[in-house]
């Protein structure tokens, strides 16, 4: 506030000062040629009138919108259906070129969309389900049965229902032998092949308790800490521990077998007894025992592969699903070069040219479509006219071949950089004419010639001085003298619009008063 109110007050010093200096300049020089002549102070009245400003060059029509049409690839020309100077309105067919190869490209990439779509997406066959849905559920399956079958070998127990049947079939097996073994008691010939059989048996009992006991003599339990012995001593050892349970078992047999023989001689009930007390010994001894670590092991393996199955079966339903959006892409462009061997128009307008015809090969631009429904002037103006040009401007234009008609519009653009025009150096501007200007009966056909002049001010009734009044003080800052008693007063003023001849006053004068231009000498 306060340095507003210094600014104003040093203002009004200067003004003072300005109008000191100014009466005593005007004092000093008609003291100064009084004593030679009284001179005649030359003067005008502040009156109001109208004002404009402008810049003058020259223009041609333009289109306001040209485009070149062409196909997307050359092709045969089979059908033209206009011709220079038809009205053709948006999305009008223009030409055609052959498009057989282009709707046989399309029919071979549909099929392949088929059949892509059927592989994986399911809302395309009339199953509902896609191969490549049954094959994930497929594997899914396979997954989960081979997880069940090693959860159940992972969480075994014995059944002891399963347990009890079992037993009652080893009792129920060995009292069969016993009854067969007695039958054979009176075969002599039987009882001394039987006793063979025991003797048999009982050596290689013999030899596998010798076996047994060298493998786990305590004296080699320190192999189990060598990491290259252990796994060796371990297998030699449950080898070992096997073959005496089966020399053992076999010696079972053959005893029991001796002991079928002498109590009868029946030696198909005898082995069939046999048989059945050896298999309820399986049984029972299978059930008593549980898996194996190979037989985990072995479902372990059967789960991993089930699962890469899965994976397997995932990775390819995916790319599968690449390959039918690259499928979709291609019937895309197939599509569109089919489109493309129709030539529409993207807009209404005019046919300026048609650079083919028909049967010859096409190719680069085929027709020249122009929107001239609303006209443009191109318009070059002198660089010194720059600040007289802007977006928006009013503009007046005389054709040559129209000299009784004054059309008008607005300046629609003006280039950010001049252009140099036959030498010269210009500023090009888009001038966009009135509707109502140019709705004659004539036309404005494209490159017609005119004469243009833009409006950079205008102003009506405003306060009008001469220029010769003014008194500039400074770059943009303007005084007058205003004849007061007989006096000239210098007066600040508000400076709007000025040509060559008059300066519109925005402030600072009245209409009416008198304010000087000047003096005249007289002899």
């Amino acid at each position: 506030m306060l340095r507003n109110k210094r600014f104003w007050m040093i203002l009004l010093l200067l003004v003072i000062l300005a109008s000191a200096g100014g009466y005593a300049y005007y004092a000093n020089t008609a003291a100064a040629a009084q004593d030679e002549a009284e001179p005649e102070v030359q003067t005008a009245v502040v009156r109001r009138g109208d004002i404009t400003i402008s810049a003058t060059g020259a223009g041609t029509v333009i289109a306001a919108q040209e485009i070149e049409l062409g196909f997307a690839t050359s092709g045969v020309l089979t059908g033209l259906l206009v011709q220079v100077g038809d009205e053709v309105a948006s999305g009008d067919v223009l030409a055609r070129v052959d498009d057989t190869n282009a709707r046989q490209e399309l029919l071979n990439t549909q099929l392949q969309l088929a059949q892509a779509a059927m592989q994986t997406d399911a809302s395309a066959t009339q199953t509902g389900i896609s191969f490549d849905d049954i094959s994930v559920e497929q594997a899914r399956l396979e997954v989960e049965l081979a997880q069940a079958a090693l959860d159940e070998l992972l969480s075994w127990q014995s059944d002891p229902d399963e347990i009890a049947l079992l037993e009652a079939n080893l009792a129920a097996a060995e009292a069969g032998y016993n009854a067969a073994r007695g039958q054979e008691a009176a075969s002599s010939t039987n009882i001394t092949v039987s006793g063979i059989s025991v003797e048999q048996a009982e050596r290689d009992l013999a030899q596998a308790q010798a076996a047994y006991d060298t493998a786990w003599e305590p004296a080699r339990d320190w192999e189990l800490n060598d990491p290259r012995r252990a796994d060796a001593l371990e297998a030699e050892r449950d080898r070992t521990a096997d073959a005496l349970l089966r020399a053992q078992e076999a010696l079972q047999v053959a005893q029991l077998n001796y002991n079928a023989a002498v109590a009868s001689t029946n030696n198909s009930s005898s082995t069939s007894a046999e048989g059945n007390l050896l298999n309820a010994q399986q049984e029972l001894a299978a059930a008593l025992a549980g898996p194996t670590e190979e037989e985990i092991e072995a479902a372990e393996i059967v789960l991993r592969q089930a699962e890469l199955a899965l994976q397997q079966a995932l990775l390819n339903q995916e790319a599968n699903a690449l390959s039918l959006a690259q499928a979709e892409l291609n019937v895309a462009a197939a599509q569109a070069a089919v489109d493309g061997t129709v030539l529409v128009a993207p807009i209404g307008g005019t046919v300026t040219a048609v650079n083919f015809a028909v049967s010859e090969t096409a190719s680069g631009s085929v027709v020249v479509l122009a929107d001239l429904d609303q006209p443009l002037l191109e318009v070059y103006l002198d660089e010194t006219d720059m600040n007289m040009v802007g977006v928006g401007y009013e503009v007046e234009v005389l054709f040559d071949a129209l000299p009784d008609d004054v059309f008008t519009g607005q300046v629609a653009q003006v280039d950010p950089q001049l252009v140099s025009e036959n030498g010269v150096t210009t500023v090009r501007a888009l001038v966009l004419l009135d509707a109502d200007s140019f709705a004659k009966p004539q036309t404005l056909p494209v490159g017609l010639n005119a004469a243009v002049e833009v409006i950079g001010g205008r102003a009506q009734n405003a306060l009008l001085v001469p220029v010769e009044a003014l008194r500039e003080l400074s770059p943009g800052e303007y005084a007058v003298f205003v004849m007061e008693n007989d006096e000239p007063r210098l007066r600040l003023v508000e400076v709007g619009l000025m040509d060559f001849t008059f300066a519109e006053i925005l402030s600072g004068l009245e209409e009416g008063e008198v304010v000087t231009t000047g003096i005249v000498e007289t002899e």
